[in-house]
């Protein structure tokens, strides 16, 4: 429902005292809201049984006026996409002829708009059982036009009317924030009832998520017409109520910038994998999406405007998935990016302190079976700030499942943790289709696949490998809390709504704390730290911004390829801002995710 009554979680009204002038308010107001609804209700049931009356005997016909969608703004209040005039073929079913007579708008109409005779048929059958106004064609070109007019006294039944549809000034590097319209399908009219056939609503992203809220409500004019039905006289209008605009945290600039990045990276690719993946960029102090960007992207626009159609069914059938929103819903091995988590998890559970150290010496050896350092050799002794610097799998592999000499976190204390950094659940961001990723367990396990849990599952999990997966977006939130102190916010993208009425609403984060405490994420905030400074991060140990980050090197089931991970926060010091960046099987951590992610910071020192 679109107006002024828009309620935001977390915000509770204070509530009027009542003296004598706040008494008369009320009673004005109340006399005021009367007269409205009294209007209204003359215009929607009394005037307009008389009209529908009318209408039926073909004295009168109902116009439909459809309501502007809200507009869309980044963080900066630029528009990030506009209304641009159309106009839209609509069919009356109190207009149209005998079905004999049918045939001539059967043969005449398909030839004027790029309508097949079925599809056609269908619509009228549909207008005929709903009894209502059907739009059947979106969009109409200006010859179009002309020639539709030029006969429209031919074409009992179809009728012209003036619409909008949306223009995405960004294109894809905003694809899979803003997502896209089109015209609402069969199951979306059985489940809403606030959609008619033929309207337009959101079919992705940020137009799907807040769909009820953009699409305002549709308004209509009556009209007495002649036999020949021509105009005769106005009887009234039934006002469109606009929708409601929306504010993003989005900053169009940097969303922008980082497609950019990607786009580059892929047009510089030669006989390696196509790119593909995201970044997240998130303020780390609330919860708000600065950047989210999937690649590779499809332009909204051929989906939105008619004259862009031959360019959807491409996008609907290319292979590389460009509608796909790696971001939200693509779930990945995180490989060491887990690391900072399960050393906090340890920490919390005093399964080691800051000064426990324990020997690297290539690996470790259970049974027949032996799971490897990445470093032939080994590391050496190794407390949690080495080890999460020089991403030590022995360390970890001892931290979570222990050995024969000593016990280690456990695989449910693991993923207890796990899960409060928001690992294996939606985030509820809003965006729709989130996936929530997976964190395996011994109960999980002998449900999914009938197997038991055996100790090398638990050290596949402490080095982020075998079934636990996670989005870039789920990384980007675990990263925030850790690099404030220990709040895990709720990620969201829309921070304003402003209805037709001009009264503006904000978004409350919502937030929840860890039970670990802020001194044992310090040390793992230092470790991420040394990452950068002597470890594998360290191309960025020179930036003007002071960064902490961790390098992830995923194995992409049996195959040889690896997903590159990369998620860091800054400055080091008072933290503003993470980055996860995520390219599917694109080789090392360090090699290629590292260099985007450094490209983004100097970017965001230069214009922050």
């Amino acid at each position: 429902m679109v107006g002024d009554d828009i309620i935001v979680p977390g915000r509770v009204p204070r509530r009027a005292r009542a003296t004598p002038r706040y008494v008369f308010l009320r009673w004005l107001l109340a006399v005021a809201v009367g007269a409205i609804m009294m209007r209204s209700f003359q215009l929607q049931i009394i005037q307009g049984e008389r009209y529908q009356l009318q209408a039926e005997e073909n004295r009168v016909v109902i116009i439909p006026r459809t309501a502007p969608r809200g507009i869309i703004y980044d963080k900066h209040r630029q528009a990030l996409l506009a209304n641009v005039a159309s106009t839209d073929v609509f069919l009356d079913p109190r207009e149209l002829p005998s079905e004999e007579d049918e045939a001539m708008i059967f043969d005449r109409l398909p030839s004027l708009i790029p309508i097949e005779p079925e599809g056609l048929r269908e619509q009228v059958v549909l207008a005929r059982t709903t009894k209502q106004p059907v739009m059947i064609y979106r969009g109409l070109g200006h010859d179009e036009v002309i020639a539709l007019e030029s006969i429209s006294r031919d074409l009992p039944g179809v009728r012209l009317v003036s619409a909008a549809v949306r223009s995405y000034t960004y294109g894809q590097a905003l694809a899979h924030v803003l997502g896209y319209t089109g015209q609402a399908d069969q199951d979306e009219l059985a489940a809403r009832s606030d959609l008619l056939p033929g309207d337009v609503s959101g079919r992705a992203g940020i137009e799907k998520y807040y769909d009820a809220v953009l699409r305002g409500r549709a308004g209509a004019a009556f009209q007495e017409v002649d036999a020949a039905q021509r105009p005769q006289k106005e009887l009234g209008e039934l006002a469109a109520v606009p929708g409601t605009d929306l504010f993003l945290t989005i900053d169009g600039k940097l969303q922008q910038f980082i497609f950019s990045l990607l786009a580059e990276m892929a047009g510089a690719q030669d006989d390696s994998p196509p790119v593909a993946g995201s970044v997240v960029a998130l303020d780390l102090r609330s919860g708000a999406v600065l950047a989210l960007v999937s690649y590779p992207a499809f332009d909204p626009n051929v989906f939105s405007q008619p004259g862009l159609r031959e360019g959807a069914a491409a996008v609907l059938h290319d292979e590389a998935q460009p509608l796909f929103n790696r971001a939200t819903s693509g779930t990945y091995p995180p490989g060491s990016t887990i690391k900072p988590l399960l050393a906090a998890a340890g920490l919390a559970e005093q399964v080691i302190t800051p000064q426990t150290t324990w020997l690297s010496s290539g690996g470790i050896r259970i049974g027949q079976w032996f799971f490897p350092d990445w470093k032939a050799g080994g590391h050496g002794l190794t407390n949690v700030t080495k080890a999460l610097a020089e991403s030590v799998n022995t360390f970890f592999y001892l931290l979570v499942g222990g050995d024969e000499t000593r016990m280690g976190l456990s695989i449910d204390k693991a993923a207890s943790y796990l899960t409060a950094f928001s690992l294996g659940s939606p985030t509820g961001i809003d965006l729709p289709g989130e996936e929530g990723g997976l964190v395996p367990t011994p109960a999980w396990k002998r449900q999914a696949k009938g197997e038991q849990w055996y100790i090398g599952d638990t050290y596949h999990l402490a080095i982020g490998q075998g079934d636990v997966l996670v989005t870039p977006l789920q990384m980007a939130v675990a990263t925030a809390a850790i690099a404030n102190g220990g709040t895990v916010f709720t990620p969201y993208i829309v921070d304003a709504q402003r209805t037709a009425g001009g009264k503006e609403t904000r978004t409350t984060a919502e937030k929840r704390a860890l039970d670990i405490a802020d001194s044992h994420l310090a040390y793992v905030r230092a470790g991420m730290r040394a990452a950068v400074t002597e470890g594998s991060g360290r191309r960025l140990a020179g930036l003007a911004v002071p960064l902490a980050g961790k390098t992830g090197t995923a194995q992409v089931g049996g195959s040889e390829l690896t997903h590159a991970w990369f998620t860091s926060f800054g400055p080091y010091d008072n933290p503003e801002l993470v980055v996860t960046v995520l390219l599917e099987g694109a080789g090392e951590g360090d090699d290629v995710a590292v260099p985007l992610a450094e490209a983004i910071w100097r970017w965001w020192a230069s214009n922050r």
